[in-house]
C-alpha cells in the first residue's frame, strides 16, 4: 500500500476498551507478552481496517455511518493465539457472539455504497497483544477471562511517530 499523502489519513473503526478493560489487557499483555507488546493506550479490536483516507472518503464514510445501530454485546475474551507469519500474538474469544459478525458485515455494506472494498479474509475478533513476538501463544488461558461489554463503534487514525503508531479516536458511534 502507498503511504498516504498529507491530506490522507490512516483509519479504522474498532470496539474501543474502557479504562477498566483496558488496564485489564494491559495486564494480560504485561504477563505473557513482555516488551514486545502493544502500548497500553493502543489496545483495541478492529473490525474494519479503512486505510489511507482522504477528506471526500472521509465525509462519505461518517454519513453513511450516522444512524449505525451498534448492539450491546458482550465479548469474553479467554483465550491467545499467535500468527507466526506476522509474528502477533492476540487474545481473542472462544465464542464470539454472532451479533460481532453481523455488525461487521453491516459495515462493509454500509461502507461498500461509499466505494469501499473489504478485506477478502475473514473476520477474526482479536486484540493484538505483541508485534515481533517470537510465539508461541501461551497454552493456558487467561487466568480470568475478560469480560468485555460493547456498546461502541469508535473511529480511530493511526499516527505514525519515532516511537511508533499513536491511536486517536475522532469519534463515535453509540449503541442502541
Amino acid at each position: 500500500m502507498c503511504a498516504p499523502t498529507e491530506d490522507e489519513r490512516r483509519l479504522f473503526l474498532a470496539l474501543w476498551p474502557s479504562d477498566a478493560e483496558r488496564r485489564q489487557l494491559a495486564e494480560l499483555a504485561a504477563a505473557v507478552a513482555g516488551r514486545r507488546r502493544v502500548r497500553d493506550a493502543n489496545l483495541h479490536l478492529t473490525l474494519v481496517f479503512l486505510g489511507a483516507t482522504n477528506a471526500a472518503r472521509l465525509a462519505a464514510y461518517e454519513a453513511a455511518l450516522t444512524d449505525l445501530a451498534v448492539p450491546s454485546l458482550e465479548l469474553i475474551l479467554d483465550r491467545y493465539g499467535y500468527w507466526p507469519r506476522p509474528r502477533i500474538l492476540w487474545l481473542g474469544s472462544s465464542h464470539t457472539p454472532p451479533e460481532l459478525y453481523e455488525l461487521v458485515a453491516e459495515l462493509h455494506r454500509r461502507l461498500r455504497g461509499c466505494g469501499f472494498t473489504p478485506e477478502r479474509r475473514a473476520f477474526q475478533a482479536h486484540i493484538t497483544l505483541a508485534r515481533k513476538f517470537s510465539g508461541p501463544a501461551p497454552t493456558q488461558p487467561p487466568v480470568a477471562p475478560i469480560r468485555w461489554r460493547v456498546n461502541e463503534v469508535a473511529l480511530v487514525e493511526s499516527q505514525s511517530s519515532p516511537e511508533g503508531s499513536r491511536y486517536r479516536v475522532l469519534c463515535r458511534w453509540p449503541g442502541g
